[in-house]
Parts: structure tokens; C-alpha cells; sequence
């Protein structure tokens, strides 16, 4: 799999967020790095499980916990595609 060759950006409410794991945190500027072209997130979970090696239903964890605390909200009117967006 080909690694995204682009920055992804933490920020200070995201990093010093004791509620979420370190792996959330990174998955959160990758959730970033990924808006940055379309300007949402349109990996799906097999994308972020292959890339961090873990499983799909891990990825839906960290997308629910994202989205509980408000960091992320999901378009389920464009289904089939995914997609991903940061909070305002």
C-alpha cells in the first residue's frame, strides 16, 4: 500500500485530549491530511485498517469516539461514497 506523502496537522484541542487514545490522535491528523484535497475524508475503514494494520471494526470505534466528541462528523447522505468531515 502507498503511503500519503503529505503533512497532517494535530490540533491543541485534538493533542492534549485526554479522552482519546494516542492512536485516535493519529488517526485524527490523518483524517486532516486527507481533507486537505477534497475538503472531507474519503478513505473508508479498509483504507485506515490496512494502513495502520489493525481491523475494520477498530476503525469504527475510533470514527464513533471521534464523532461523540464532536473532532468529526459523517455524510451518510453520500452513500455510497465515504465521507468524512472535520468539525467546525
Amino acid at each position: 500500500m502507498e503511503k500519503p506523502g503529505f503533512y497532517a496537522i494535530l490540533p491543541s484541542p485534538v493533542r492534549y485530549d485526554r479522552r482519546l487514545s494516542a492512536s485516535e490522535k493519529v488517526f485524527f491528523a490523518e483524517i486532516t491530511a486527507l481533507s486537505d484535497q477534497c475538503g472531507y475524508c474519503y478513505a473508508g475503514n479498509g483504507y485506515f485498517s490496512e494502513l495502520y494494520d489493525t481491523s475494520d471494526r477498530t476503525v469504527q470505534r475510533w470514527v464513533k469516539h471521534l464523532q461523540e466528541l464532536g473532532y468529526v462528523w459523517h455524510d451518510v447522505s453520500a452513500d455510497p461514497a465515504y465521507r468524512l468531515f472535520l468539525a467546525p
